[in-house]
């Protein structure tokens, strides 16, 4: 199983590594990294018993003052009411959330905004500083003034409340800064400077997370970003960075659940959709990554990729259970667990063939004709061969067969290895027609082309023994040991081969034949333990038969022969260790009477 759970993995390992990466990080401040910090200075919304000019005059003032204001400067006056005018709007009319997003509109990294209100003897002044993009805030304390004349003195207040405000908000800028040039140690001060002047802001506490996720420190990110999508659960960037910081944790359920709130307020980026699907195949969870691109496809029918990746991961499901061995190669069959899956991943490839045509990836088309091979479709398996060969051999010499947008790890392939890899899946399905002519000429062509392909020799061997031919069948599982197969493995093979195929059909010579090859070949003490002990026991039983023929007549030819085979028994089963030991016991008896028999004979016949 866990060979299986490796074999189903790689299909979703092979895919684009630019998928796995943090998701990107928002661009915090750019605008205050070429210049100073610009403002929208919106006026108070005046309550009843204000002067109703009080809030504009405030505005004017603090205005005035972010003239001379290190770091910041206000948005001209004149500026902001021609942008008021195109849109149509009515300035002593906009609220403090239409002046926020004017500010959004305008560039502005801050827009002031409050109220006036009559408080006792004076005027209430609730002024803030909010980012129009995150709807962070400066924190800048309420307080009171004398009177609505004190339009000079409330502005006075408010730009000595600003400083702090300030410092905030450089903290912030320089903590994004750092973090962007990955100097962690950097952006945490500041970050943690930001937080201690203002411990409620989101956006230093989203770029906190941020930094524990570059960090690797998943656990302290998840906690910053859960008190972020709690105070703001619209906030998509915090989303999408919290689905991927579960995802990192295991927690496959929050994960998922987080990515489609992503969705939910993003459902036409692809490139996210991709993502969760990835993150979530990546962990098994094949039917929600299924479940994601299927969405993703009943949307936008025409893209190849969703397409692409819903066939790969089908794929995967369809097989992750199906049983592997070491010396199996890349491209062969094996066991379905999932037939439906299976069609799935035929239909989606099938797609990407009619969406790219001759510019389809050739290894979605080895995919294809493995999906085809292992529900049995032997002829759509080889239509799609003739295809891929057509398709690869249209491709430049030696350029990198990767699909469209993907990176890969692995090494890329030149155009005779991906040339070898189809023929070899051509070899898959002319030896399951039984026609092992043809299979063994496409395992001809795979190592002219390829004299190196995996297993290639190994393969080629099976199909020489099913083909009959032993002889050549043992150069080639020579040959794979020669170029670094697991040779043990390979005895064991060979050794299984020719017990079901000579063997049990009582064919003992040519089973002993391959017998002695794999105990040049078998390594382990248990594989030579048991080949010696069937090999000893295939000895018996040639002896046995020779024997049964030479009953009645007990001549000297055929007890000269049979002696010679019972005595290679015994060798071989002082070597068969701890295998079988009753059985070995009853042979050895059993060889000591056929000695002794064998050897009066031929006194008697022999003279």
């Amino acid at each position: 199983m866990e060979r299986a759970r490796t074999a189903a993995a790689s299909i979703v390992a092979s895919l684009a590594l630019a998928l796995v990466a943090l998701p990107a990080l928002p661009d915090f401040g750019a605008a205050q990294q070429s210049g100073e910090i610009q403002v929208l200075v919106a006026p108070l919304l005046v309550q009843e018993g204000v002067n109703g000019r009080f809030g504009q005059r405030v505005a004017d003032e603090v205005r005035k003052a972010l003239e001379t204001f290190s770091g910041m400067s206000a948005l001209d006056k004149r500026e902001v009411n021609k942008v008021i005018k195109q849109f149509g709007l009515d300035p002593d009319k906009l609220s403090p959330i239409e002046w926020r997003q004017l500010g959004g509109r305008m560039g502005a990294q801050l827009v002031m905004i409050g109220t006036a209100s009559k408080s006792g003897g004076g005027v209430a002044v609730d002024a803030d500083f909010v980012d129009p993009r995150t709807g962070d805030l400066l924190p800048i304390q309420e307080f009171t003034v004398p009177s609505d004349k004190d339009h000079k003195q409330a502005a006075a207040e408010i730009m000595q409340s600003l400083e702090t405000g300030v410092k905030y908000q450089q903290a912030v800028v320089y903590c994004g800064e750092y973090l962007g040039s990955k100097a962690l140690d950097d952006a945490m001060r500041n970050c943690e400077s930001a937080l201690a002047i203002n411990p409620t802001s989101m956006r230093a506490m989203y770029l906190r997370s941020r930094i524990h996720m570059e960090a690797g420190n998943w656990s302290a990110a998840a906690e910053d970003l859960e008190r972020v999508v709690e105070a703001s659960p619209s906030n998509t960037d915090a989303l999408q960075s919290l689905a991927f910081t579960h995802a990192q944790l295991g927690n496959d359920e929050r994960s998922f659940e987080l990515y489609k709130d992503y969705l939910a307020f993003n459902p036409g980026d692809a490139d996210v959709r991709l993502k969760i699907a990835f993150d979530l195949a990546s962990t098994e969870a094949y039917d929600a990554a299924i479940a994601i691109l299927e969405e993703g496809v009943q949307r936008d029918e025409e893209n190849a990729t969703f397409w692409e990746y819903l066939g790969h991961f089908a794929l995967a499901k369809g097989t992750m259970a199906a049983g592997d061995d070491e010396t199996s190669e890349e491209g062969s069959s094996s066991p379905v667990s999932d037939p439906e899956a299976v069609r799935l991943a035929v239909r989606a490839f099938d797609r990407v063939l009619t969406l790219k045509g001759d510019d389809i990836d050739p290894a979605i088309l080895k995919n294809v004709i493995a999906a085809n091979l292992e529900l049995g479709d032997l002829d759509a398996a080889l239509e799609f061969s003739e295809r891929a060969l057509g398709a690869i051999s249209e491709a430049s010499e030696g350029e990198g067969q990767e699909a469209e947008g993907e990176e890969s790890s692995e090494p890329t392939q030149t155009k005779e290895q991906l040339l070898a890899s189809i023929h070899s899946q051509r070899a898959d399905i002319f030896g399951r027609q039984e026609n092992y002519t043809r299979a063994l000429e496409e395992m001809d062509t795979t190592l002219q082309l390829d004299p190196s392909y995996p297993n290639g020799h190994f393969k080629r061997a099976n199909l020489r023994l099913q083909a009959g031919d032993r002889a050549g069948a043992v150069s080639d599982f020579r040959a794979a040991a020669e170029a670094g197969s697991d040779a043990d493995q390979i005895g064991q093979n060979i050794f299984a081969r020719a017990y079901q195929d000579y063997f049990q059909k009582g064919r003992y010579g040519e089973a002993i034949e391959l017998f002695n090859v794999a105990l040049e070949l078998a390594k382990s003490p248990a594989n030579l333990q048991q080949i010696h002990f069937f090999a000893g026991f295939g000895y018996y039983q040639m002896g046995t038969a020779i024997d049964n023929s030479n009953e009645q007549a007990e001549a000297c030819g055929p007890a000269r022969r049979a002696l010679n085979v019972f005595q290679r028994v015994l060798p071989h089963i002082r070597q068969a260790g701890s295998y079988q030991p009753e059985s070995q016991a009853q042979i050895r008896d059993a060889v000591d009477v056929q000695l002794y028999r064998q050897e009066q004979i031929v006194k008697k016949a022999c003279k």
